[in-house]
């Protein structure tokens, strides 16, 4: 019998899932082991062996970033056009590419010229995999099927660094080699599997009826133009109230990305430097992050289903205060418990943020601009990520290592309060008259009937 438990594991998640849940949450897993094989050791690649300043490290990881600025809004608005599988398979397809090659060049600004490639490509298929959750899941579950995709993502990066540390001491490029290729499988597993879901535009002639693996209402098209849409939902307007929310949302979302990315980009250059942590064991200490998201993500996903999302993003952003902020007043002596203690306090605030983010944009998304909602976001937290991370860089190459990690903690309490003010401002909404702007409001909060 316990054998039996992980295959009905398994088949309770496709009694509860649709088909196109499952394969994006497959495909991320296999993708996000391809990524995390090399990616956190990227800064330190470029710092150690190929003689990169850490500012000039954080400069190509901002290419990345800015560059998906672009990315992400050209993804989300073909994904509204062409549909979500092309640009989903197509950017995939390129991303696999361009980290394979990698593994032919051998000095910093190569690695820059392939990152800033990157950046114009991989974000594409973050707004189509977004769009197609909500074109098929309720909006009450959505933060779940997030934190499903969010575990799926971690179950990749649980394994993938401690791998990697293992293959870089056999070379970079070997390292490089195999994220492409397991980064290519998504595209074998997306081209297999993974069906259209992008709505039929106005014009069709749609019933009511019952679909999908959770019971949820759709409507179904009769004129070809795509597949079924939640009811209602196929040519809904976008509402003043609910873009103001939106585009109030949306810089915060910028700065929060800012400061919070920096766990990832700069506190490896400044562990491995100042507090002397070795390679290997970073790799296991990032490892950590994944292995709290596979077995915690489901729970708190859960627990917050209807709550307010703008505050639950405030209690995420105090958690990455509390876990930065502790970085200032590390040293070697108790480097490997003080890291520890900061990779779970900003992976505690990452099971809040992960599904809670793509969820807020898709409630305040119509169903015809999912994509374009879903890339303004990633582009703004691609603006945000692009500017801290050499921002980061450089204050850390002057030697200002403690006035970095609690500035970064005094900000991210800023933004904190700031998202706080939003939830305020969608709680006054939703006790307007009832109408377009207060059904925006419940979208807004998670609240509603």
């Amino acid at each position: 019998m316990g054998r039996r438990r992980p295959f009905r594991g398994l088949l309770a998640l496709r009694g509860e899932y649709p088909r196109v849940v499952l394969v994006l949450a497959t495909g991320d897993l296999v993708a996000s082991f391809g990524f995390s094989l090399f990616f956190p050791f990227l800064t330190i690649y470029l710092v150690q062996t190929l003689g990169a300043s850490a500012a000039e490290a954080g400069l190509v990881l901002a290419a990345y970033s800015l560059c998906s600025i672009v990315s992400g809004i050209v993804g989300g608005w073909l994904a509204d056009r062409i549909g979500r599988r092309p640009v989903l398979i197509g950017s995939v397809a390129c991303s696999a590419v361009l980290v394979s090659s990698m593994a032919f060049v051998t000095q910093a600004w190569q690695i820059g010229v392939v990152m800033l490639l990157l950046g114009c490509i991989d974000p594409a298929f973050v707004p189509a995999a977004r769009a197609a959750v909500a074109d098929t899941v309720e909006e009450e579950r959505r933060p779940r099927v997030f934190g499903l995709l969010a575990v799926a993502n971690a179950v990749g990066w649980i394994a993938g660094p401690v791998i990697g540390a293992g293959l870089s001491t056999l070379g970079y490029p070997l390292l490089f080699a195999v994220s492409g290729l397991l980064i290519g499988a998504y595209v074998v597993i997306a081209g297999r599997w993974l069906p259209e879901t992008r709505p039929a535009r106005s014009g069709t002639t749609a019933v009511p009826v019952t679909g999908g693996s959770i019971g949820m209402p759709v409507v179904a098209s009769f004129d070809g133009g795509g597949p079924p849409a939640q009811a209602g939902e196929s040519d809904e307007a976008i509402d003043p109230a609910r873009l103001r929310v939106f585009i109030a949302f949306l810089p915060l979302l910028g700065l929060a990305q800012a400061l919070a990315f920096l766990w990832v980009t700069t506190l490896p250059i400044y562990a491995a430097g100042a507090l002397g942590l070795p390679i290997p064991l970073w790799g296991l200490l990032f490892g950590l992050n994944g292995l709290l998201i596979v077995v915690f993500q489901m729970r708190v996903s859960r627990a917050f289903e209807g709550r307010s999302k703008p505050r639950l993003i405030a209690l995420s952003l105090v958690l990455y205060m509390a876990g930065l902020g502790l970085v200032a007043f590390l040293s070697s002596v108790v480097a490997v418990a003080g890291l520890a203690t900061t990779i779970v306090l900003v992976t505690l605030g990452e099971l809040i943020l992960m599904p809670i983010v793509p969820a807020f944009v898709s409630d305040l998304a119509p169903a015809h601009r999912r994509g374009a909602f879903q890339g303004l976001a990633l582009a703004a937290s691609g603006l945000g990520s692009g500017l801290g991370t050499p921002i980061a860089g450089y204050i850390l190459d002057t030697g200002r290592a403690t006035g970095l990690w609690l500035g970064c903690a005094a900000l991210l309490g800023l933004v904190a309060v700031a998202f706080l003010g939003l939830a305020r401002w969608t709680d006054r909404l939703a006790a307007s008259p009832m109408g377009p702007t207060r059904r925006a409001a419940d979208l807004a909060t998670g609240a509603g009937p």
